[in-house]
C-alpha cells in the first residue's frame, strides 16, 4: 500500500505530539507539511515543536494552500468547538482530503450541533471525503469502549462512567483549564462563559445512548470547583494554598422518556486520589470495568488520531463518528535480538530431528 500523505493541521501541545508520532509511522505515512496559524511559528522547522535531533525539511506555514493537491488525510487539533473549528472543515472538504480531528464536539454533533453536522456531513459527502472527530475522550474512554463492552449483555439499563485525573500529570494549558491556583469566585466566572469544564460529555452521552437504541431527550451538566483542604505543592504553579481551586468536578446525566439512563463523573485536580477509569453498565448481564490510574491522556489522543488514519481511509465518505468506525488499532513494534529473529527456524530443526527421532 502506497504511503498516506498527511497534512498536520494544528501544532499546539497536542497538534506536536501527533506530528512526532506520525513522524515515525515511516511507512504508512509521510508528512507533507505543517500548518498553525501563530505567526510566531511560521518558518520553523516541524522538528523544533516536535523535540525531534533530526530537522525534517517541513516548514511551518500559515496556510495549507498547494499541500491540498498532494494530500490524502489532514490531522486538525486547533479548537475544542465546532463553532470555531467548522470553517476549517469545510475548506478541507472542499479540498477534497479526508480529516481526523481532535475537535471534541465533532466527536458526535448529531445532538449539540446538528446544523453544523449536516452542513459538514454534506460537504463530505459532496466531495468524496470523510471527516472523525475522536481523542481519548469523547472518541474512547467515555464512549467507544462503552459502547464496545455493551456487545455482551443482553440488555442495558443504565450506563456508568467515570474518570479520574491528577491534573499535575497533565500538560500546562490543561491545567490552566481546570483552574489551579486561581480564586472560587473566578472559577465560577470562567464556567459560566464556558472556558472550564470538560468539553465533549454530552456527545459522549448521546453516542453511547443512541449506539444503544436509546436516544436521550436530555441531557444536564454540573461544574463545581475542587477546593484545596490544606496547602498543596504543584509543578508549575508552585504551592495553591487553601481555600484556592485545585481542579474541577464535573457530572453530566442523560434521560430517555423520563427515565435516568446514563450517569457520567469527572474529576480533574491536583492530586486527584485514586485515578481511573471506569466503565459499568448496569444490564443482563451486568459488566464493569477499571482502567487503574486511567488512560493517559496526551500519548493515547495522539495515538488514537494516527491510528484512525486507515480507519478514516478506508471508509465511506461522510460525517463519521467513533461508533460507525471498525476500532482504531495500534502497530506492533518488534524489538528482536538475533537469537530471537532465529526462533522460528531454532523450532523447525528441532521439530525435523524429533521426527527423525521417531522414524
Amino acid at each position: 500500500m502506497a504511503k498516506l500523505k498527511v497534512i498536520s493541521f494544528g501544532l499546539g501541545p497536542i497538534g506536536s505530539s501527533i506530528a512526532k508520532l506520525a513522524l515515525t509511522r515511516k511507512e504508512q505515512l509521510e508528512i507533507i507539511g505543517a500548518v498553525d496559524a501563530n505567526p510566531a511559528l511560521e518558518g520553523k522547522d516541524l522538528a523544533d515543536l516536535t523535540g525531534d535531533q533530526n530537522h525534517t525539511g517541513i516548514k511551518v506555514v500559515r496556510s495549507a494552500g498547494n499541500l491540498y493537491r498532494e494530500a490524502d488525510v489532514v490531522l486538525h487539533a486547533t479548537s475544542s468547538f465546532l463553532s470555531v473549528a467548522e470553517s476549517q472543515l469545510l475548506e478541507f472538504c472542499e479540498n477534497g482530503v479526508d480529516v481526523v480531528s481532535t475537535n471534541e464536539e465533532l466527536a458526535y454533533p448529531w445532538v449539540a450541533h446538528r446544523e453544523s453536522a449536516m452542513r459538514l456531513d454534506d460537504a463530505a459527502k459532496k466531495n468524496g471525503v470523510t471527516l472523525l472527530g475522536t481523542g481519548v475522550n469523547p472518541g474512547f474512554v467515555m464512549d467507544a469502549l462503552a459502547i464496545t463492552l455493551s456487545g455482551v449483555c443482553a440488555s442495558v439499563t443504565e450506563v456508568r462512567a467515570t474518570r479520574v485525573l491528577d491534573a499535575t500529570k497533565r500538560r500546562v494549558p490543561f491545567q490552566k483549564k481546570v483552574g489551579i491556583g486561581i480564586s472560587p469566585k473566578e472559577f465560577e466566572e470562567n464556567v459560566r462563559t464556558g472556558k472550564f469544564g470538560h468539553i465533549g460529555l454530552p456527545e459522549s452521552i448521546a453516542m453511547v445512548c443512541d449506539s444503544l437504541s436509546c436516544p436521550v431527550e436530555k441531557i444536564e451538566q454540573d461544574v463545581s470547583s475542587k477546593i484545596a483542604e490544606s496547602p498543596i505543592k504543584t509543578e508549575h504553579f508552585g504551592t495553591v494554598e487553601k481555600g484556592r481551586v485545585i481542579g474541577l468536578v464535573q457530572d453530566g446525566r442523560g434521560y430517555s422518556r423520563g427515565r435516568l439512563v446514563a450517569r457520567y463523573h469527572i474529576e480533574m485536580y491536583a492530586g486527584a486520589e485514586n485515578p481511573r477509569d471506569e466503565i459499568e453498565l448496569i444490564g443482563n448481564p451486568t459488566i464493569k470495568l477499571q482502567v487503574p490510574m486511567g488512560t493517559p491522556g496526551d500519548i493515547a489522543t495522539a495515538a488514537i488520531i494516527v491510528n484512525s488514519i486507515p480507519r478514516v481511509v478506508e471508509a465511506s465518505p461522510g460525517l463519521k463518528t467513533a461508533k460507525d468506525l471498525r476500532p482504531a488499532s495500534s502497530v506492533m513494534t518488534l524489538n528482536f535480538t538475533l537469537s530471537c529473529q532465529n526462533y522460528p527456524r531454532i523450532q523447525f530443526f528441532r521439530f525435523a530431528y524429533a521426527s527423525l527421532e521417531r522414524t
